[in-house]
């Protein structure tokens, strides 16, 4: 009796033995998927792939179909305050294609409390590729008056940041 009490326990052993083989290989896979969640994910910064990405979306923006000989003959039509509210526009757009269209995940790295770092880079390279796009076709130069620039600059650079944003949010993971 003592002999079958023996290999009983012996057998229970080797049970509790396999449960808990069969419990650590769940942590195990448990751990290495949160390990691998928990890596940087790649948006967290701005890499020189990125800076390539926008400004090749914002020069397809600007220059697709020639539309910036459109925004500066409209540029001589209006008001400062319109030239204003086109650059908000324009940042409100770049913010809200790139945070809530759901391509991607976008650690919120923030600026002046309230602008998003990736935002404000994509929203500077934009506005430089359309300077020199407008620089280069011959629209403004050295010469152009401040205001001019601005208001020309501000009727393309909707277009610059939607093709900067397009191309930020459908690059490589």
């Amino acid at each position: 009796m003592a002999k079958k009490r023996g290999s009983k326990v012996l057998k229970e052993e080797v049970k509790i033995e396999r449960m808990e083989a069969k419990e650590l290989k769940t942590l195990e896979s448990l751990k290495k998927e949160v390990e691998k969640e928990s890596l940087t994910h790649p948006l967290t910064r701005i890499t020189r792939a990125d800076v390539v990405r926008s400004i090749i979306g914002a020069l397809i923006g600007t220059v697709g179909h020639f539309a910036f000989f459109y925004g500066a003959e409209l540029a001589g039509k209006i008001s400062l305050t319109r030239a204003t509210v086109l650059y908000l526009m324009s940042l409100l757009v770049c913010f809200f294609f790139m945070y809530y269209s759901g391509f991607r995940k976008v650690k919120e790295i923030r600026i002046f409390r309230f602008i998003p770092m990736r935002v404000a880079v994509v929203y500077a390279i934009s506005i430089l590729v359309v300077l020199v796009t407008l620089f280069v076709f011959g629209i403004v130069n050295v010469k152009t008056p401040p205001v001019e620039m601005y208001k020309v600059v501000s009727t393309t650079l909707l277009l610059a940041v939607l093709g900067a944003s397009t191309a930020d949010i459908l690059g490589k993971e």
